[in-house]
């Protein structure tokens, strides 16, 4: 983690990319491409919106993950991945991530959007 904004829903994390994180095809597995997004814009928007909106529930589902790579990569490439919340809506906020070459910045690898809506939580959903 390079850095975390909770009040302007952004972070930034550092990946070292390696052989297992490569498909065949050369471009940045997509699975963990998903996953990243998924776990990281997931903290990001909860994070921004305990920070904006306390009145809300922390819970929330996801209702739509897309992922698109861009372009080939090489072992040994160091990564940056930008999250950040640009609509936070109440019911159904969006999330992106970014991977982008760390050196490089305009070398964009990947791309995720994450949608989910917020429900609320009791016991007797259990």
């Amino acid at each position: 983690l390079l850095s975390i904004n909770a009040a302007a829903g952004t972070a930034v994390l550092r990946l070292h990319v390696d052989e297992q994180h490569i498909t065949e095809g050369g471009v940045l597995d997509e699975g963990l491409v998903a996953t990243v997004a998924d776990n990281w814009t997931s903290y990001v928007l909860v994070a921004q919106m305990a920070a904006k909106q306390p009145a809300l529930p922390p819970f929330s589902v996801s209702t739509s993950i897309s992922v698109r790579t861009l372009q080939r990569i090489r072992p040994g490439a160091s990564i940056d991945i930008e999250c950040c919340v640009p609509c936070a809506t109440p019911l159904k906020p969006s999330v992106t991530a970014v991977f982008r070459d760390a050196n490089t910045p305009d070398i964009v690898y990947a791309v995720a959007a994450h949608t989910k809506e917020h429900k609320a939580f009791s016991s007797a959903n259990l």
